[in-house]
């Protein structure tokens, strides 16, 4: 993959092959948007293009250096993540030890850190060293969704891109062009990526299935059952955090469903319409106000486990609210028919 094959982001591409054309390379870059946007896709493609053996400011594909880099075996390109939830210093002071020396083949050692909010504090001051003494032949390329997670004392020495959402209509053309998929089918699967490709390359559609058609199921019927169940709803979540924010965005996403129709009357502007019944029987039974409350229920729940919040705690306690605000309209829907029914019945 070149730059000419990455869908959206083209000011964020032209300000990087201007800075190769110029010979204008900054030492540390900060890559920073939401999760799946195309940040490490861009950053790969950059180290690629730095270290091309056909000089230009994109990659040929052709050379070794590109088809090590497509490879994943080019000796300098560096990938550090996460072990766990946080990146050690242990990780960043063995990158150092690299670092001193210059690049095994190419022009540039480029090393890329993902996540890089996740750095404990000891390994943020000890990567501070490094960018505070740079190094001609290395260049950092720091990867975040979330830039107050970093120190200021970083995001300082860094040559700051904010990669944006992807439009939907870009996202349907991906769909359409590398996946050869109908435009009906690509313009619903474009509309719920939220502006993240690789949101949708991710994503496991069995998973999504089961978790549609059991868990939201049980979530749309939690009035007629009882408290105790969301405990057991909580843990068809999974542990997996990335699992876990998955299903949270489908959840947030049908959610939204009840909203927009409830709002609309639209069924054609639904994210899920295989979940039509149960969402047209929600839209009628909540207020506006519940569904509203109960999006922004979901939403600070993936906040906070982005946050590492316990998950489980975190999960049971947005259940239980939506299972109040689910009950209570429900309640009160049936209490309203009641008085109906027994007013005209005089």
């Amino acid at each position: 993959m070149s730059f000419r094959d990455i869908y959206g982001h083209a000011r964020e591409i032209d300000f990087l092959r201007n800075s190769l054309k110029r010979n204008r390379v900054a030492h540390a870059y900060l890559f920073s948007g939401m999760p799946g946007v195309g940040k490490k896709t861009t950053a790969v493609v950059f180290a690629k293009a730095l270290n091309c053996l056909n000089d230009g400011s994109d990659s040929c594909e052709h050379c070794t250096s590109c088809r090590k880099i497509a490879h994943g075996a080019h000796p300098d390109l560096v990938v550090v993540k996460p072990q766990g939830i946080v990146i050690k210093i242990a990780d960043i002071r063995e990158l150092q030890k690299q670092m001193q020396f210059r690049p095994f083949e190419g022009r540039r050692r480029v090393v890329i850190i993902e996540d890089a909010h996740r750095m404990n504090e000891a390994a943020a001051n000890a990567l501070l060293k490094t960018l505070e003494e740079p190094m001609p032949y290395n260049v950092l390329i720091l990867l975040t969704s979330r830039n107050d997670g970093l120190p200021r004392t970083i995001l300082s020495r860094c040559q700051k891109i904010r990669f944006s959402p992807v439009r939907p209509e870009t996202v349907k053309s991906y769909l359409m062009e590398t996946r050869a998929m109908k435009e009906d089918d690509a313009a619903i699967i474009a509309a719920a990526s939220q502006g993240s490709i690789g949101r949708i390359l991710e994503r496991d559609e069995e998973s999504r299935e089961r978790f549609k058609t059991g868990t939201i199921e049980k979530i749309a019927m939690l009035d007629r059952g009882n408290a105790l169940s969301l405990f057991s709803i909580a843990h068809e979540f999974g542990d997996e955090r990335t699992v876990i924010m998955e299903k949270l965005g489908l959840l947030r996403e049908w959610l939204r469903d009840i909203l927009v129709l409830k709002e609309t009357d639209r069924r054609d502007f639904m994210l899920h319409r295989d979940l039509l019944e149960i969402t047209e029987n929600l839209s009628e039974t909540m207020g506006r106000a519940s569904a509203i409350h109960a999006i922004e229920t979901v939403a600070r729940a993936i906040r906070a486990i982005e946050r590492n919040a316990n998950k489980q705690l975190t999960l049971e306690s947005m259940l239980f609210t939506l299972f109040h605000l689910v009950s209570v309209e429900n309640e009160d829907v049936h209490r309203n028919r009641i008085s109906v029914k027994r007013t005209y019945g005089r």
